[in-house]
């Protein structure tokens, strides 16, 4: 795999193997590259512009994975690096993460999204099959991202309603997967719907689910 430079070092890419710890639908081809997670554009593939993504590359977040350096193939714009997520920890399921913990992990995602917005970052196309969660949840593909030209606070409305919508699909999932009753999924689903627009989703779930030790007793007690 020659011609490939990472920012301006000519880089030997022969050799890198596919992660096997990925998104359930595949963003592009993620390979392990040193002690980064490095995508290379397909051909044809519909990506970031190399603007947005040097832009990016200027943000520091811990859950919200960004471009870190870019990829070039012949001065064209091939890829970037990405923060490797850890593999330790990929079996846990977020119905049964302790409440504390969980919506600790929910509180770093809400201060990721403060300082995007603040930056004119609108987060787009943040779905479960886009997400990688190991006691801590990420979203690990940035290539929707946009760069909007608005009121900084209203960029945050719309951020923090997309991780709301988020979580409750991720949760519900689990609780499809765990064969839990429909009628108690729908349930969780009108209650989490009741969340005021400047909300935060870790007050919101503080509060709604009281003393319960986690979402899957929530959820029980509920149906």
């Amino acid at each position: 795999m020659e011609g490939y430079r990472l920012e301006n070092k000519p880089v030997d890419l022969s050799g890198i193997k596919e992660l096997t710890f990925v998104p359930s639908q595949r963003a592009g081809d993620v390979y392990r590259f040193r002690n980064y997670a490095l995508r290379i554009f397909q051909d044809g593939e519909k990506v970031i512009d190399e603007d947005t993504a040097r832009y990016l590359t200027t943000i520091t977040t811990d859950r919200i994975i960004l471009p870190r350096k870019l990829l070039f193939y012949k001065n064209s714009f091939a890829g970037y690096t990405m923060k490797l997520v850890s593999q330790k920890g990929s079996s846990k399921k977020i119905i049964t993460t302790p409440k504390y913990e969980f919506i600790d992990s929910i509180e770093v995602l809400e201060d990721d999204i403060k300082e995007l917005s603040k930056k004119k970052v609108l987060l787009n196309d943040i779905v479960p099959q886009y997400t990688l969660y190991n006691g801590e949840l990420y979203l690990v593909n940035p290539s929707k991202y946009s760069i909007l030209d608005a009121n900084s606070n209203s960029i945050e409305r719309i951020n923090k309603f997309q991780l709301h919508q988020l979580i409750t699909e991720l949760i519900s999932r689990e609780l499809n997967k765990q064969n839990c009753p429909q009628y108690a999924i729908k349930h969780l689903k009108e209650l989490m719907r009741l969340r005021d627009e400047d909300q935060n989703t870790s007050d919101f779930l503080y509060d709604l689910m009281g003393e319960q030790k986690n979402i899957k007793q929530f959820v029980k007690k509920i149906g």
